[in-house]
């Protein structure tokens, strides 16, 4: 039986990989911050990872070739043929994201997306509000409230999922938790290498988010968190 040959390609570069494992370590401590009613921290998370995922949105449009949403985004056909072919065969790795780990992506930023805005609107009903929270009515504060705990349980399903899928194909062999790690995966040899862009870009874009976010809520933000660092007992 002939052996196929393989070689291990650049498949994800370092605004996906950053963007990734950054989102993770901030949903972490936006979910402590929340439990521990540190809020002013919790909204200082908010904006750091908002700026994350704006720059990753608009990195989804000029980024690498396999950061682009019309790379991995797949179609109704393209789906049904990769469903069809996972009953058959065991799946061989791909440059990127395949296409069920493409519609649980676009699921995750929708949520993380839909809890930002959710978080602008909400109350503590005590000492904080959301920069939005006076300029809504009060029935679409109270729904984005309740959203905000329903669809953070929400994410934390999916999270759950996207994690035992993906461990599910590091084990079969398709290798995406290593990759999405240092950013090579091993493709047969014949398969072309996915163009990939420098990520300074992205990086730049984050600290625009950043900064202009903190501009425009800073004054509000910095007080409750130097309340929370003298609670911790850190200052």
């Amino acid at each position: 039986m002939q052996q196929i040959q393989s070689a291990l390609t650049p498949v994800f570069d370092l605004a996906v990989r950053l963007f990734h494992w950054l989102q993770v370590l901030l949903l972490g401590g936006l979910w402590y911050s929340a439990e521990q009613e540190w809020y002013g921290i919790h909204q200082l998370l908010a904006y750091t990872l908002a700026s994350l995922l704006g720059a990753r949105l608009i990195w989804g449009l000029i980024g690498s070739e396999t950061a682009r949403f019309r790379h991995f985004v797949p179609s109704s056909k393209q789906l049904r043929h990769y469903l069809g072919t996972k009953r058959l065969t065991a799946k061989s790795p791909v440059a990127g994201h395949n296409p069920l780990s493409a519609l649980m992506i676009l699921a995750l930023l929708l949520l993380v997306t839909l809890q930002f805005v959710s978080g602008l609107m909400t109350t503590d009903e005590v000492m904080t509000e959301g920069p939005l929270y006076s300029l809504v009515p009060d029935w679409l504060s109270s729904l984005a409230g309740s959203w905000h705990e329903l669809g953070f349980n929400l994410l934390l399903g999916l999270i759950a999922l996207h994690v035992l899928a993906a461990v599910l194909h590091q084990w079969r062999g398709d290798k995406v938790v290593s990759a999405m790690w240092h950013g090579r995966k091993e493709l047969p040899a014949n398969t072309p290498a996915p163009r990939l862009l420098n990520s300074f870009k992205y990086i730049l874009l984050v600290l625009i988010l950043f900064c202009g976010l903190l501009g425009w809520q800073g004054s509000a933000v910095w007080p409750l968190v130097v309340a929370d660092l003298q609670t911790i007992g850190v200052l």
